[in-house]
């Protein structure tokens, strides 16, 4: 085994050398060719610009164009960050947390995220930011260079894409952060410009969370408010019929009216008795017997007259006390039930006013709106890097078509 490997490690070493060899050979041809072709410059100069003309005239003029314009024309910008989070209150914040825990980026808090994200690049926005700090006009001004600055008959189309150009909204799914990157040529204006975007944005969660909870409670105002009115029409009720009827309560008057009969049939069964005791040792014609008879008949005829008040109708037409203690009865039960029903609507109103506050989120700065010293914009370094390269490569795509147009040819 140990010759084997020895046998191994000799076959590596002889390629290795064998590689080596090659790369320090390959290197000392091109080292003879570059030597060889910068002495033919020194030579021959036309010769020279006339076989890389296709290079400096497709490749490093460009650069240098653009260079140039990143050196002394260029208007630089400045960006301002700051980091935002939509939170809910205590009340429905459990909730949320526990259907973000099942299913991470689901919470209810990311909904109000999204349209924070889709609002800041809206046109209501930059129309707003335009209102407020004449956002237009900045961006069309002529202290900044003519490729930087938006055109001055720009419609408003045009101004919403030149917005969005300049800022950049992100959002982590899992946190629910809302990060602002906002472009400005004054590193203040930048700052003040993100100030007043996470001002608006408040305003409108603020709208958008109490928009909900604001129709939830005018729905169960309305309903108070009707239930109000059914139980004042119901108060109202009850005291016409009192009024009409000239009885405060026909329960309490029909309770009356029904000891004054027990008293009167206890007189009447008295009287009786004694009219019976009496006709035993008078004569049926006397004064006494007589007078007896009409007392038993004149509490007949009253015991009579208070049950026809309780049940039946007068010579009047007017109700008796039965028929209008169940109509006192059936008020009393639609005032109750509109009683009930106002205590109800009390409740509700209190009930939805926690539930609307429990539903209010908040917009909280994390990280507050920063102040440039450098500017962000243009990269330079990583756009010459990147026009090179396009360059380049169709430098190398057009010479490839021009060697096969000549191949053709022949």
């Amino acid at each position: 085994m140990e010759a084997k490997k020895s046998r191994t490690d000799e076959q590596a070493e002889i390629v290795a050398s064998k590689a080596l060899r090659g790369m320090v050979h390959t290197v000392r041809k091109a080292v003879r060719d570059l030597s060889g072709d910068v002495n033919d410059t020194h030579r021959k100069p036309a010769e020279f610009l006339r076989r890389w003309r296709g290079l400096l005239l497709f490749v490093a003029a460009p650069l240098l164009i653009v260079g140039a314009y990143y050196v002394f024309l260029v208007s630089e910008r400045y960006v301002s960050h700051a980091q935002l989070i939509v939170k809910d209150s205590a009340a429905s914040q459990t909730a949320s947390h526990a259907l973000g825990f099942l299913v991470p980026g689901m919470g209810s808090d990311n909904q109000d995220v999204f349209l924070v994200v889709n609002y800041i690049q809206s046109l209501d926005m930059a129309l707003y930011l335009d209102e407020k700090l004449d956002l237009a006009n900045y961006y069309k001004s002529n202290r900044h260079d003519v490729f930087s600055r938006l055109d001055a008959d720009a419609t408003q189309e045009d101004y919403l894409a030149y917005y969005r150009q300049h800022i950049r909204v992100a959002m982590d799914e899992t946190t629910g952060i809302i990060t602002i990157e906002m472009q400005a040529f004054d590193p203040s204006f930048a700052q003040h410009l993100v100030e007043t975007v996470i001002q608006k944005s408040e305003d409108f969660v603020n709208a958008i969370s109490n928009q909900l909870a604001d129709k939830q409670v005018e729905f169960v105002k309305s309903e108070l408010a009707l239930a109000q009115r059914n139980l004042r029409r119901t108060k109202q009720e009850i005291l016409d019929f009192q009024n009409r009827n000239k009885i405060v309560s026909p329960e309490e008057l029909t309770k009356g009216i029904g000891s004054i009969i027990q008293g009167l049939e206890a007189r009447l069964a008295e009287r009786r008795a004694e009219y019976t005791a009496a006709k035993t040792y008078l004569n049926p014609d006397s004064s006494q017997i007589i007078s007896m008879q009409s007392g038993i008949d004149a509490l007949e005829h009253q015991i009579e007259m208070e049950k026809v008040r309780l049940v039946g109708i007068d010579k009047e037409g007017k109700q008796r006390l039965n028929s209008l203690g169940a109509q006192f009865q059936n008020l009393e039960l639609d005032l109750q039930f509109a009683t009930d029903a106002y205590a109800a609507s009390l409740k509700a109103l209190e009930t939805a006013r926690m539930e609307a506050s429990g539903k209010l989120k908040h917009l909280m700065v994390i990280v507050q709106p920063s102040l440039a010293e450098e500017p962000e914009y243009p990269r330079k370094l990583y756009n010459l890097v990147s026009l090179s390269i396009i360059l380049l490569l169709l430098y190398g795509i057009g010479k490839m078509l021009v060697a096969s147009i000549r191949d053709h040819r022949m």
